[in-house]
């Protein structure tokens, strides 16, 4: 699998290296295409502006050249005696600039023929010649009359952008003085050309957005895409992309403006012209990592990550089973040793006195011989068995962990109101009982950091508390004997070794709900485990035997205690139990058997067993009645609580079956046999 993987990575590398490198082929392609044809566009426009203003200048020359401008200053007289006299001298005039609006036929703002005072000779407004009295006694005001009267003759001035006061359009004029005999400027000629006529001639020649650029301002002059309106300020006077920029530019150059490549090139200066402008051609859209990148490139990066993101995954995924299986028992799927220690030093640094970590250790007792006795399959799955069994019960509360043969550590922050809880819960869970084995655990617990502050000084003290526990003697004799005498009861009669057993689980539910002692607990449990050990001196026959029975034969059963009481006495280890099941068959009013006690005056212990054996016998089939249902046992129970039975105890055991559930089959849910 792995070489797979590597073979799959070396493929989605291979890819990734072609389509990446056709990918950013075609994307420096496609720039390097799109600066070009801006530089192109850019060059083209400037072109065109040279070649326009340099059209006005030729046209503005040739029409100074036109001998009806000077020979007015030949006629003699004022100058108001000359416009009156010189009829014919001002039509020629009037021709000549009338000719202006043939050359740019709806682009001129209009003509004039001014003298140095500043008063007009003649004007031409768009074909229309001013009468003589309409002519303006003072032009010197406007933006090209000094510079124009500055110049030397052959020279032409192009004013900056302003508005005419004649047709309240944004014009560029052209002006030259008129050439003189006596080399005196006596007069200038002048026309106005529409800055929408430069807009117009830039467009036609161009595609794209397209910008005039004020080259000391960076204001827009002229945007090929909005035409310049009479009223409208200006070209476009809220582009100020170009402001802080054109300072920096040379004759001709790139750049990139808003994320769009641009191109720009200086219209060229020329002396007279006061516009120093810029034509910037700007791409249509801003560029991106993908412009120019091929749909097979992109594929090809696509499919390649996809690769690598799989084979990233499978490795994850690999290392995570390392992980877990580094981390994990193979057996029983528990946490191991490894994870033990990890997760005890994490959890050393935050636990409190206050909210303290509890360490459990457990090791269990009769595996070996377990082990032994039935093969390593069947305690490989004992062990299996019991690690779930650990695992379900400390769910959600408690972390376990299996570290070796048959110990088992468990991690929790139970709180303080928790601890025994929690470590009864993990002896229990690691508690298993069948016909000739009995598995219990010795354990030792560690408050952390109340009793150790490190894990290593966490793990010493609680093995060593295990041991003790271990070697004291807690899991001896009674439990070899108790198993030994349940065999052979087994072997006579396994239905009643069945009820006996579940006599105990009752039992020991009960005793733990009416607050006795662990110690007590065990008692009960194990009495309740042997309370009908006295059978095994009542004859098959008898015991299978339909009521009623014959006084004789009812005088033999109630030995059954007794017989019991000095199997108990007769083995020292077993001695503890001997009066609980002495005392099994007395009854609640006093009227039972054998020594007639009633009340408080029997032991609890025999009053928890003697409810828990009828409710286990009443709920299983026997020779001379058939099963009856939970509930209906219950019932009877009830019935006969104060006379036959403790109600407290009946009141216990209706709350421990409500607690752990019936179906209210003949049987209560399984239970499983527990020899001790």
């Amino acid at each position: 699998m792995r070489r797979l993987l590597l073979l799959v990575l070396a493929g989605a590398v291979a890819l990734l290296a072609v389509g990446t490198g056709a990918g950013l082929a075609g994307h420096a392609n496609a720039l390097t295409r799109q600066r070009q044809e801006l530089m192109r566009r850019a060059t083209e426009q400037s072109q065109v502006l040279n070649d326009y203003f340099e059209r006005s200048r030729s046209i503005m020359l040739i029409t100074a050249q036109n001998p009806a401008f000077a020979a007015l200053y030949d006629l003699p007289g004022t100058r108001d005696e000359r416009i009156r006299s010189g009829g014919a001298v001002l039509r020629q005039a009037n021709d000549a600039m009338d000719y202006l609006e043939k050359l740019y036929p709806g682009r001129i703002g209009e003509a004039c023929f001014i003298d140095a005072a500043g008063a007009e000779n003649a004007r031409v407004v768009r074909g229309e010649r001013a009468a003589i009295d309409d002519l303006s006694p003072d032009e010197s005001g406007n933006p090209f009359f000094r510079p124009t009267f500055a110049l030397r003759q052959g020279q032409v001035y192009q004013a900056r952008p302003y508005v005419s006061p004649d047709t309240d359009e944004w014009v560029l004029a052209n002006s030259t003085v008129v050439p003189s005999r006596d080399g005196v400027n006596h007069a200038i000629v002048h026309f106005e050309v529409t800055v929408e006529s430069f807009r117009e001639e830039a467009a036609a020649y161009g595609t794209g957005p397209m910008f005039v650029v004020d080259a000391q301002t960076g204001a827009v002059v002229i945007d090929t895409a909005q035409p310049q309106r009479i009223g409208a300020p200006l070209g476009a006077p809220t582009e100020h992309r170009f402001a802080g920029v054109v300072s920096g530019w040379k004759q001709s150059g790139q750049l990139t403006i808003g994320g769009r490549l641009a191109a720009y090139q200086r219209v060229d200066d020329t002396p007279g012209n006061a516009n120093h402008w810029y034509a910037v051609a700007l791409a249509p859209s801003p560029t991106n990592p993908l412009t120019g990148v091929g749909a097979l490139a992109i594929v090809l990066v696509a499919v390649s990550l996809l690769l690598v993101a799989y084979v990233v995954a499978a490795l994850w995924r690999g290392q995570l089973v390392l992980v877990r299986a580094a981390n994990t028992d193979a057996l029983t799927r528990l946490y191991n040793r490894r994870r033990l220690t990890a997760d005890l030093t994490a959890g050393l640094r935050r636990a409190t006195d206050s909210d303290p970590l509890l360490l459990i250790l457990c090791d269990l007792n009769g595996f070996k011989v377990y082990n032994d006795t039935f093969g390593h399959p069947a305690g490989d799955a004992l062990l299996t068995r019991l690690g779930g069994t650990l695992a379900a019960a400390l769910a959600g509360r408690a972390s376990a962990y299996r570290i070796g043969g048959d110990e088992f550590c468990v991690l929790a922050r139970p709180g303080p109101d928790r601890i025994s809880a929690t470590i009864d819960t993990t002896v229990r869970a690691l508690t298993e009982r069948g016909d000739g084995f009995a598995i219990t655990a010795s354990h030792g617990a560690v408050l952390l950091p109340t009793e150790a502050r490190d894990a290593a000084e966490a793990l010493r003290l609680v093995d060593q508390r295990m041991y003790e526990q271990k070697t004291s003697g807690r899991v001896p004799a009674d439990t070899q004997t108790t198993n030994a005498l349940l065999r052979a009861l087994h072997e006579r009669d396994p239905q009643l070794t069945e009820r006996m057993a579940r006599t105990a689980e009752l039992a020991g539910l009960v005793s733990d709900l009416l607050g006795l002692s662990a110690a007590e607990r065990t008692r009960v449990r194990q009495a309740a485990q042997l309370h009908d050990i006295g059978k095994v001196a009542v004859p098959d026959s008898l015991l299978k035997q339909v009521p009623p029975l014959e006084p004789s034969d009812w005088e033999f059963i109630q030995q059954c205690p007794t017989i019991g009481e000095r199997i108990m006495a007769a083995a020292p280890a077993l001695a503890p139990l001997a009066p609980l099941i002495r005392s099994v068959r007395e009854r609640f009013d006093g009227t039972g058997y054998p020594d007639r006690l009633s009340g408080d005056q029997i032991p609890l212990g025999a009053r928890i067993i003697a409810t828990c054996s009828a409710l286990a016998a009443m709920t299983s089939p026997r020779a001379y009645a058939p099963a009856r249902t939970t509930v209906n046992a219950l019932a009877e129970l009830h019935r006969a609580a104060g006379r036959q039975f403790d109600p407290r105890v009946v009141a216990a055991l209706t709350e421990v079956l409500a607690a752990i559930g019936t179906d209210d089959r003949p049987e209560l849910r399984p239970v499983t046999p527990h020899p001790a």
